[in-house]
């Protein structure tokens, strides 16, 4: 028999079982491992390799050199870039390249599904399904839109998806149809870009459960039940995928693709591995056990292998993940794993033979003690990052070890299972402690032992009573006596009880949280009066306020909306921003209507892109301060000195004609003349007021008039006031139509006025023209005069709101009514209005004058 050597998978040559196994190879390390041992333990590991040999960070990778690799089990593939481009505008067709496309292959062979998607190191969820984009994920979803997308290809596709060849292709960035991946599991990523859902571009890890293996327990070919048949892999898959024993069977048979080899051992066949061996040790992975979520197999492992690892690394890493151990006698593997079997073999100390050397190990060296045990994993909780898990002291064992904690902190690589972690530490800490070790030399009738059987042996020389021993290694002798190498096992080192064994680990949130959207702090709006520097309440205004110490803001904007008289729809009249934050405030004035109730809302402007939220709409009603005499006083005296001096110069014959023929009334002979004079006065003390008004109708055979002169006197202590306005209207079978309108008003003496004359043929005349201001008239009967602002063409005085109950009145009217006015009249003439440079319109309500720009 050759020399036999049984391999430690608690983490690898060196970790802290090595050192109690190497102890009981010592008869045969002078004589080295068998082909198969060298075979599998492949070159030696370099640090980096030992460092990072099973990647489940999900870091996707870019490089054209990374190794082939595929997933077993459960596991997050870091995933290799291998197509991504930029392409289509967003759905308000302003911004190009609005879509970035990454294709993502997550393994070289074909797997099962896709189980799970983060983004930024969070764990999203699947939504709805878009045709050509794949799945939305439901936590993109903003302001009524998907934002993020993955469509996931098993591996078993024929054909390159339709949606990169038409729609993310360039010319610049082509997707063929040849690209179809065939055997490769891929994900298409598609994101719309928005700079407050993601910094740059989104991060993305994919977990997936990893490639169909074959279960000899499910062929009744090899031992087991079922229709598993390793000639035809279209029969394999089940709950075996997971289990460490089916996937180590597996890479001792080799990995491959529609029968090309890819990784593991290439000759191995069914007779190199025992069913009755492999089928009793599957059936300890499978067998249930108490966990986090219920019940669940004792033994399962996943991740990802890349075929630069070798297989040796590997094998040692799933026999990590399942207290497990491979031997290989005369070209025969066998696995033990988890709790030591049935006794297959018994002696006592009658049996040893005593005429050889013998060895007997109490315990471990103090450098190859171990009381305490750290471990890591991929936890799927943390975004599939390597954690670690709750440490495990014993302070017994530390007293006896002379109050030293001496850990040891293996890697569960291709454990992605939180409890199963803790079980394994345990069990590993418990078994570590079994220090007892023996050599000895037995007689030919125990040739048949090998390494990883349990012997049974009872000593009185040892105190032993059917103390179980495991073999971990075999020597045979020339005379055909057999070297065993002996470690104490105990099955209750594996006993797990979870209400009080396990403890739960401390994790935190692995994404980067997105800030909550911010709203603006302690808004308010009153209405506010303008005051001028004398005190007098000159315009409306809304006061806007804020909470202006926010950080991470730098403005704030705001919407001022106004009511729809005939809809009741509130329509946002301006939008504006501010600059100034710490302000806390800003007054808003222009355009607003006094009494009027408007709504405002306001949000903050953040300092680096993030969502802000508006605040609810303010219903606020500006105060009743309208617009006064004393905001057009000047402009009215500079005018009306202007159109007395147009007046004077462009209609002086008018003027003399009107003139004579008022002048001359009484000494005409009239054929017809009434006159009507009214007075009304008050007074009280030093106060005094009184109305006077004539009006006069007159016709002869040649001329007509009418004239209307009223008079409105105020007196206070001497001081008085007067408005004298006189309208006459003539026509005259010679001259034709004429008109005159004159205002004066005269305080104390100091008298201001203005007067329009027309008059002329039935064509448009202007009478005369100021600024941007014209008279014009139409010299039809009735005449009627247009005042027409022709730079805006919307402000119009006409005859008929000229005269209402003695006062100046004007009318504002929007271009299609100015239009159809202007049509009439024929002639407009332009020029520049200096002061006010504006439009002018009296409010109606108060009979106050109002000028606005």
């Amino acid at each position: 028999m050759a020399i036999l050597g049984l391999g430690a998978a608690i983490a690898g040559a060196g970790t802290f079982l090595a050192g109690a196994i190497n102890l009981g190879v010592s008869l045969a390390v002078s004589v080295g491992l068998s082909y198969a041992a060298q075979a599998l333990a492949g070159k030696p590991k370099t640090p980096a390799q030992e460092e990072a040999r099973f990647s489940t960070s999900g870091q996707l990778q870019a490089s054209g050199a990374a190794p082939r690799s595929f997933v077993i089990g459960k596991g997050c593939p870091s995933g290799l870039l291998v197509y991504a481009n930029t392409w289509g505008t967003s759905d308000d067709g302003k911004s190009p390249n609005a879509y970035f496309t990454q294709v993502i292959k997550l393994s070289d062979l074909p797997i099962k599904a896709l189980t799970g998607v983060w983004i930024g190191g969070e764990k999203c969820t699947l939504g709805a399904l878009d045709s050509e984009k794949g799945y939305a994920i439901t936590e993109y979803f903003k302001d009524g839109k998907d934002h993020v997308w993955v469509k996931f290809y098993d591996g078993t596709q024929t054909t390159a998806d339709s949606f990169l060849t038409s729609k993310v292709s360039t010319s610049d960035r082509p997707y063929t149809s040849t690209r179809v991946g065939a055997g490769c599991a891929y994900v298409i990523a598609t994101a719309l870009v928005d700079d407050t859902l993601y910094t740059g571009l989104p991060q993305f890890k994919f977990e997936v459960s990893g490639i169909k293996l074959y279960d000899p327990t499910k062929d009744s070919t090899n031992g087991g039940a079922g229709s598993h048949r390793f000639s035809d892999p279209s029969t394999w898959g089940g709950d075996g995928d997971d289990l460490p024993a089916v996937q180590a069977y597996n890479l001792l048979r080799g990995i491959r693709y529609n029968g090309a080899w890819l990784y593991g051992l290439q000759k191995t066949t069914q007779a190199n591995l025992p069913s009755v061996n492999w089928n009793t040790q599957i059936a300890k992975c499978r067998a249930t056990i108490s966990g986090v979520g219920g019940v669940e197999s004792t033994y399962r492992s996943g991740g990802q292998v890349a075929v630069n690892i070798q297989p040796a690394d590997t094998l040692d890493a799933l026999m990590t993940a399942c207290h497990g151990k491979i031997s290989e006698v005369g070209g025969f593997y066998k696995v033990h794993l988890g709790a030591p079997d049935s006794p297959s073999f018994s002696f006592t100390d009658g049996d040893i033979l005593s005429t050889e050397e013998q060895t007997f190990n109490p315990f471990f060296q103090l450098a190859d003690s171990v009381n305490g045990i750290t471990g890591t994993y991929p936890d799927p909780d943390q975004s599939w990052n390597m954690v670690s898990a709750p440490a495990l002291y014993n302070s017994t064992y530390e007293a006896i070890d002379g109050s030293r904690r001496l850990l040891a902190n293996p890697s569960f690589d291709l454990v992605p299972y939180a409890e199963q972690v803790q079980r394994l530490m345990r069990s590993a800490l418990l078994a570590a402690r079994r220090e007892r070790t023996h050599q000895l030399v037995m007689p030919p009738a125990f040739w048949l032992v090998e390494p990883g059987d349990i012997g049974s042996w009872t000593s009185a020389r040892n105190g032993y009573v059917a103390k179980l021993f495991e073999a971990t290694a075999v020597t045979d002798r020339a005379n055909l006596d057999v070297g065993l190498s002996l470690q104490e096992v105990d099955p209750g080192d594996y006993d797990w009880n979870h209400d009080t064994d396990y403890t739960a680990p401390t994790s935190g949130p692995t994404a980067f949280p997105r800030p909550a959207p911010q709203g603006v702090l302690a808004w308010a709006a009153v209405g506010y009066t303008l005051l001028d520097k004398d005190g007098y309440t000159r315009r409306p205004a809304i006061q806007l306020s804020w909470d202006g110490d926010v950080p991470g803001c730098v403005g704030v904007q705001y919407e001022l909306a106004h009511q729809n008289p005939v809809t009741d729809e509130w329509i946002v009249l301006s939008r504006n921003r501010t600059d100034q934050i710490s302000a806390g405030a800003l007054i808003i004035w222009s355009g607003l209507i006094a009494n009027e109730p408007y709504r405002v809302r306001g949000q903050y402007i953040p300092a680096a892109p993030r969502d802000m939220l508006w605040s609810d709409w303010i219903d606020v009603t500006t105060p009743d301060a309208r617009l006064s005499i004393l905001d057009f006083v000047d402009a009215i005296k500079a005018q009306i000195t202007t159109l007395q001096e147009k007046i004077a110069d462009q209609s002086r014959e008018i003027e003399a004609l009107i003139s004579s023929i008022a002048a001359n009334q009484d000494a005409r002979n009239w054929l017809d003349k009434t006159s009507v004079r009214t007075q009304m006065t008050a007074q009280a003390g030093t106060l005094s007021a009184s109305i006077t008004n004539v009006q006069t109708v007159a016709a002869d055979a040649t001329a007509a008039v009418a004239a209307d002169v009223t008079n409105l006197f105020a007196g206070l202590d001497g001081n008085s006031g007067q408005i004298n306005v006189t309208a006459q209207a003539v026509a005259d079978l010679t001259n034709g139509i004429g008109l005159s309108y004159g205002v004066e008003l005269d305080v104390n003496g100091y008298a201001i006025g203005f007067q329009l004359l027309n008059g002329g043929p039935s064509t448009g005349t202007t009478i005369f023209t100021t600024g941007t201001f014209s008279i014009v008239g139409t010299g039809a009967s009735p005449v009627q005069p247009f005042i027409v602002d022709t730079n805006s063409s919307t402000v119009v005085l006409d005859a008929d709101n000229i005269l209402l109950n003695g006062s100046v009145k004007a009318t504002k009217m929007d271009v299609a009514e100015l239009s159809a006015i202007t049509a009439d009249l024929g002639d407009v003439t332009a020029g520049t209005l200096s002061s006010p440079n504006g439009k002018w319109a009296q409010d109606l309500n108060n009979g106050t004058l109002i000028i606005s720009d």
